[in-house]
This record gives structure tokens, sequence and C-alpha cells, in this order.
């Protein structure tokens, strides 16, 4: 089962919490928090991305480098 976009930004959201609570880089966190807005601002599922071999589209948005793209991938993948 994956998840959906309201779900990966809550994971994007909660990660970039726990790495400000930790006093972890500040780029780094608003990286996180960016591409949480990123993906719920899409009109595709990411889901629907992954499965249809589009993954790579991630790129392209704004907010959205390639260690993120990965990031969301791999999130996106998990078990609830």
């Amino acid at each position: 089962m994956t998840l959906t976009n309201e779900q990966i930004a809550r994971k994007l959201r909660a990660h970039a919490s726990e790495l400000a609570k930790a006093r972890g880089n500040l780029y780094r966190v608003r990286a996180f928090r960016s591409a949480a807005l990123a993906v719920m601002g899409l009109p595709t599922e990411v889901a629907t991305l992954i499965d249809g071999g589009k993954a790579d589209q991630l790129e392209r948005v704004p907010g959205i480098g390639k260690s993120l793209a990965d990031t969301i991938t791999a999130v996106a993948t998990l078990k609830r």
C-alpha cells in the first residue's frame, strides 16, 4: 500500500520538526518543509508518478531536488 500526497507531506513535515528540535541544519529543515508544501500542491499523486515510471518528474517540481525526490519516493512506498 502506498501513501497519499497528504500522508507523505505529513511525514516530511514531521521529519523537518525532528530536525529542528535536534537543532539540525536550518536549510535541511526548510527544504523538508518546502518539499511538503510542494507535494501537497501536486495535481497527481506521487504513487501514480512512481507506478508510471515517472518519479523523475518530482525533480522538476520547484523545491524538490534529486535527493528529496529520492526521499519522497522512498517514503511514498513505505507501509503505513
